[in-house]
């Protein structure tokens, strides 16, 4: 073969391997479309997300003038985030919301703002969560801000003191009652002298469940501090307590609960303390 037939193969292979190149961008996959142009006021701000035990509660600013007919909101809650690839684009059909229909809105009149509770949701799960508009004509208004948060139980308990009643110890992966001295039972109340004081079961007799507690100091609420890191803080065994203060509690399947010391009432083997807690049942997750 020639040097010119040579060359006039290796142009026509080139020639076709740049055609299939071409024809391989073209039915890649589509890039997402923006939303429809619609009123800036109306895109949904200020998101925030109350979570409770398989629930979630949500509250969103509206920013949408009463001359703007709406059909409502569709709810997103996703196990991924998606706010920062497409906050501001049509989202594609695999992602949906929770409603089926635009959900129209609470029945509370104030219009600056709406709320909506989600339920039946897993607990020790991270859903993220962000809302849109949408109109009568079907189209979606941007994305609101994006909300990642936990389901998880909370409530309340009363400690009596240890071994005098059956409501001396507590399970927080069940929300229980247990016998102090239960092998089953997560924490015990005692008093020694004028304090006050939590202890691990494992205090007394050396093989019942092993709790390990921080102290969070005086707090406003059982809900501050909704996310802790305490790399570098010693947990101990027994801690002593005091009315509006919080604790966290680990517990001997390495699960994180916060509680709180509401009240204290009674004298002597008649006291009680009355706490909140919240429980996550995530291992090692401290997320409340």
């Amino acid at each position: 073969m020639s040097r010119t037939k040579r060359i006039s193969l290796h142009l026509i292979s080139f020639a076709i391997a740049i055609n299939l190149t071409a024809i391989w961008i073209s039915c890649g996959p589509p890039k997402p479309k923006p939303v429809v142009e619609v009123p800036p006021q109306c895109i949904p701000s200020n998101l925030t997300v109350n979570p409770g035990d398989h629930s979630l509660f949500l509250r969103w600013d509206t920013n949408c003038p009463d001359s703007i007919i709406l059909s409502g909101y569709n709810i997103y809650v996703l196990p991924y985030p998606i706010y920062d690839s497409l906050h501001n684009f049509i989202l594609p059909d695999s992602i949906q919301p929770v409603n089926t229909l635009p959900y129209p809105g609470d029945t509370n009149p104030e219009d600056s703002y709406e709320t909506m509770s989600l339920t039946d949701l897993k607990n020790g799960v991270e859903y993220f969560i962000s809302v849109r508009t949408v109109f009568p004509d079907r189209s979606v208004s941007a994305s609101s801000n994006e909300v990642s948060a936990f389901c998880r139980p909370e409530g309340e308990f009363t400690l009596d003191m240890r071994f005098v009643d059956e409501h001396d110890g507590f399970i927080f992966a069940k929300g229980e009652y247990a016998r102090a001295d239960s092998d089953k039972n997560d924490i015990l109340y005692y008093r020694a002298g004028e304090t006050d004081y939590i202890s691990s079961p494992w205090r007394l007799n050396g093989y019942n469940r092993k709790t390990f507690f921080y102290s969070l100091g005086k707090t406003k609420d059982i809900y501050q501090y909704d996310s802790l890191d305490l790399v570098d803080e010693q947990p101990v065994d027994k801690l002593p307590i005091f009315p509006g203060e919080s604790y966290l509690v680990k517990t001997a399947d390495n699960c994180y609960a916060k509680i709180r010391v509401e009240n204290t009432v009674g004298e002597n083997r008649e006291r009680k303390v009355h706490f909140r807690y919240i429980y996550m049942p995530t291992p090692n997750l401290m997320r409340f």
